[in-house]
């Protein structure tokens, strides 16, 4: 049997989109699928099976000249391959992927991890931004969608539905957690709450910072990690300096280990202004960490408020300090609410599970059009 060839596009590193890229590439069937990779920082990938890479350094620019440049980059790749699916990641590689996908005799799968037009921007972006994902939507053969809330979303810039699958991210069920011994050492005696995520506005880390603030005024007895970094970093390091946390914050950044700092955590959160399915909820869920998180769609397809973990709405400071509060105090609560998001990732969100949904998905689109 003639293996399928796949080929990755993704202009974004580090982050949730590189790491969906990696346990795809990790768990892919390579007696099955043969896996090409085009992105920056093809460094970050070495230790996985790629049958061939190419580097791709641009700026996410919509002007015409460059947004060509990248398109006929991407068809001599494509001329070269001559893949059988073209997997899309993100926005950018979306665009550009299947701009440069028309013509060739190829499948188009486009997974967007989380729609351009709920970022945090004017109408008029927004409206630009979905006007081109409905244009494109005629060029593209299939979207995985990675949580209802996408699925919903894509129903009004799709002119076809039929196009549409949910396919929820998965995490490696079987990961241990360890915890980093010299640091737990250092953190005796103190509660700790921590976050995973790029230091950037979609992951809201300055209203992380004011949470700190205030429940720092109210407890002395806890400590602060952010795991990641990004651009916003040296901004909110002057805050912890001006707040004068510096001795009750840690941030790591970048990392290859998250979930060993994940395990130190005695409580995690996440505030996030959008999300697609956000894969770090998954890791506190799968490490049996009580969760707080704010109530948007990507995030509220993991926690049910109550039972899987505690939401916030509209980003409100003195409910995010109460609910950590109440986590805290009361122990049935925060044992009750890691038990059923523990039992809930184990049931929906393995790597395995998606993985086998994305397979059986490629081989339907190409029987098809074979049959």
């Amino acid at each position: 049997m003639k293996k399928i060839s796949i080929l990755h596009l993704s202009q974004v590193s580090g982050g949730g989109v590189e790491k969906y890229i990696k346990l795809f590439l990790k768990y892919s069937n390579n007696e099955k699928f043969d896996n090409y990779l085009v992105a920056p920082k093809l460094d970050n990938y070495k230790e996985y099976k790629i049958k061939k890479s190419f580097e791709f350094n641009t700026n996410q620019s919509f002007s015409i000249i460059q947004l060509l440049k990248n398109v006929f980059f991407i068809r001599k790749i494509f001329k070269e391959i001559k893949p059988d699916i073209v997997y899309l990641h993100s926005t950018f590689a979306g665009v550009i992927g299947r701009l440069a996908a028309v013509g060739y005799n190829c499948k188009v799968v486009y997974n967007p991890h989380s729609w351009s037009f709920k970022m945090d921007i004017s109408s008029i972006k927004k409206l630009f931004y979905k006007s081109i994902e409905f244009f494109l939507s005629f060029f593209t053969d299939k979207y995985i969608l990675i949580s209802k809330s996408e699925y919903e979303l894509a129903k009004n810039i799709c002119f076809n539905n039929r196009k549409l699958e949910i396919i929820y991210n998965g995490i490696e069920i079987n990961e241990r957690y360890n915890e980093i011994k010299e640091l737990s050492d250092s953190l005796s005696g103190m509660y700790v709450i921590g976050m995973v995520g790029r230091i950037c506005e979609q992951k809201n880390p300055l209203f992380f910072v004011e949470f700190a603030k205030e429940l720092y005024k109210l407890r002395k007895d806890i400590f602060f990690i952010i795991v990641g970094d990004g651009e916003l970093k040296k901004e909110i390091e002057n805050k912890i300096v001006e707040y004068g946390m510096e001795e009750h914050f840690l941030i790591t950044g970048w990392v290859n280990n998250p979930k060993d700092y994940i395990a130190l955590f005695d409580q995690a959160v996440l505030f996030s202004k959008w999300e697609g399915l956000c894969l770090s909820i998954a890791e506190y869920m799968l490490a049996r960490k009580p969760i707080l998180a704010t109530d948007i769609g990507g995030i509220n397809d993991l926690i049910q408020n109550n039972v899987t973990g505690l939401l916030i709405n509209n980003f409100n400071l003195n409910d995010a300090v109460i609910s950590s509060l109440k986590i805290r105090e009361n122990e049935k609560l925060s044992y009750n609410i890691s038990k059923n998001a523990y039992d809930l990732v184990i049931k929906k969100f393995s790597i395995d599970k998606q993985m086998g949904n994305i397979e059986n998905l490629f081989f339907n689109m190409l029987e098809k059009e074979n049959g």
